[in-house]
């Protein structure tokens, strides 16, 4: 019988050579471009990594529901010799002595909370009274555990690998809120939430660059589609699961089970490549390029991949390269603007909550208008230069803040400015990372990202006391934002521009924006000046002394003539 199976498939072109050829040598985005703008195990990565924004979403945006104020009584056991005041629930009045004590300070005394309402973190651990406002702390203490850690997690990542300082902070978070749901008192809810806020923030920091390194050039505008998708979806669940779990615990809980469903991340989250180029490891460049092939069932010609540098060499940058002077001003630069960012969009999300008579209705719209920006955004990021979206984006924020101040609207027409805000905020957010990311050499692009967000949580911590503003003038916290967010707008103009421009590997590399840029032309034309005076010199002197040697030679001519005739 003739053999009806098929010829069998010819090797991938890229494994055919693997014998002689060198991986070294390869260019990142050239090989992630081959692969196509949608390549599978590409898009399996960008899944992979921006899926796990859901996880940190849901830890912060549960807390405006778990640390509310619950109303409460003075619970005494009936005594004659004591008895409550009148609008004061902290104290009671010793009638033996005549004076005011403190409600715990008697015997069997407690905080009667209202039967009615939902459990909170306030009437579980009595965060009343002496306590009051500790409630506040559960959320900037998650932020300032990120804020911390941040420096150090981006320099292991650039030292260590994107994927192990990915997926290990990862699991610790899921451990650490599972904790925090089972707190037997507020100083291990406190500490499990540090944690987890030092997890949460270097795997969502570590994600992102990892995101955008392993992701072609062509697709890096669409990042934003999928990372906003789990973001609001985050965000919304944390506020589905308020209406349907009345304990805090509970609640917390639900709120952590997400996390499990990432354990399989493990098998699936491939290394970045341009890190593994930067870091000429060979095995395993050609690891990810035969799994590629595998996965995209694809095979591309590595000759044409190949980096228009043949100089390739290893490189490692540490902490003391960001004091680069231009390095450094974009550190300064880039960590005002963040600072705002962070600001601006925790203070609109934590307080959205008291944008309506119902406090769910504002906390949905405050997460849904983010939906059709994250949208708008990737469009924005198509059709225009990533400088021209932040900056009109954090000019738009400061203009809407202003607007809630200076335009009075009555009823649920009140949440307009806010949520246009917030809308414009997130836009922001889309644009700015991606900015400063692709701008920023691979060699020192984690230990970058981890100080700018060091510094940019100040924002967010400062965030949950931003209302405290208050106290000096009723507007002050939405003008503050406005000032401020107005100041970054412009700040960003000084930036370079990086779209549809390929990754700097190294400093060199590296694009120092208009502000150096100028300063190089001058510095130029003074260094070109100086060389044009100095070949006029040369050539002065070149001309003077070949007249000196004219002028010797005709005395010697003479002298000759003059000997000839005696």
């Amino acid at each position: 019988m003739p053999d009806t199976h098929p010829p069998s498939p010819p090797p991938p072109r890229s494994n055919s050579m693997s014998a002689t050829f060198n991986y070294l040598h390869l260019d990142a985005d050239k090989v992630l471009s081959a692969f196509g703008k949608y390549g599978r195990y590409q898009m399996l990565a960008y899944v992979i990594t921006t899926s796990v924004h859901m996880l940190f979403a849901l830890n912060m945006m549960i807390m405006p529901f778990i640390t509310k104020t619950t109303s409460f009584l003075c619970d005494v056991p009936d005594s004659p010799n004591f008895s409550p005041l009148v609008g004061d629930s902290c104290h009671l009045h010793d009638v033996q002595l005549n004076t005011t004590i403190d409600c715990l300070a008697v015997n069997g005394a407690k905080y009667a909370y209202e039967e009615d309402k939902k459990s909170t973190i306030t009437s579980d651990f009595d965060l009343v009274c002496e306590y009051q406002g500790m409630a506040e702390h559960a959320t900037s203490i998650f932020l300032v555990g990120g804020m911390i850690v941040s420096p150090f997690v981006s320099q292991l990542s650039d030292i260590l690998g994107r994927r192990p300082l990915f997926l290990i902070p990862l699991y610790v978070s899921v451990i650490a809120n599972l904790i925090c749901a089972a707190a037997p008192n507020y100083l291990i809810f406190l500490l499990s939430r540090f944690i987890s806020g030092v997890a949460t923030t270097s795997f969502s920091m570590t994600g992102f660059v990892l995101c955008m390194e392993s992701v072609s050039l062509e697709f890096r505008s669409l990042i934003p589609v999928l990372t906003t998708i789990s973001w609001v979806g985050g965000y919304m669940l944390a506020g589905v699961f308020y209406i349907f779990f009345k304990n805090w615990r509970v609640l917390y809980f639900a709120a952590s089970v997400p996390g499990l469903l990432t354990i399989p991340f493990f098998w699936f989250t491939p290394e970045s490549l341009h890190w593994l180029v930067t870091k000429q490891n060979d095995k395993k460049i050609q690891k990810y390029i035969n799994e590629s092939v595998a996965f995209n069932k694809q095979t591309i010609s590595l000759i044409d991949c190949r980096s228009a540098n043949a100089q390739s060499s290893e490189k490692t940058r540490t902490f003391r390269a960001l004091f680069y002077p231009k390095i450094f001003v974009h550190v300064l630069i880039n960590s005002y603007i963040l600072i705002v960012m962070s600001g601006t969009y925790w203070a609109l999300s934590l307080y959205s909550t008291e944008l309506s008579e119902d406090e769910t209705t504002g906390y949905f719209l405050s997460g849904l208008v983010e939906l059709p920006a994250g949208f708008l955004s990737v469009f924005l990021l198509i059709l225009f230069k990533r400088k021209t979206v932040s900056f009109y984006s954090l000019v738009l924020t400061a203009a809407f803040m202003l607007g809630t101040v200076y335009v009075p609207l009555q009823g649920n027409y009140k949440m307009i400015f806010p949520l246009l805000a917030k809308s414009t905020n997130s836009i922001v957010w889309a644009s700015q990372p991606l900015l400063y990311s692709e701008g920023t050499p691979t060699t020192i692009r984690n230990v970058f990202s981890g100080v700018v967000s060091f510094v940019g949580e100040l924002g967010s911590i400062g965030a949950p006391y931003m209302n405290r503003l208050t106290a000096i003038n009723e507007d002050a916290p939405a003008i503050v934002i406005s000032v401020m967010s107005l100041i970054a707008g412009l700040l960003v103009l000084l930036q370079p521009e990086t779209k549809d421009k390929k990754l700097p590997e190294d400093i060199d590399d590296f694009d120092a924006g208009p502000l150096f840029r100028g300063c190089r032309t001058k510095k130029n034309k003074e260094k070109l000046k100086k060389n044009l005076e100095d070949v006029e010199a040369a050539a002065q002197k070149t001309l003077e002394k070949i007249d000196e040697e004219e002028a010797v030679e005709l005395l010697e001519v003479k002298n000759q003539e003059t000997e000839e005739k005696s």
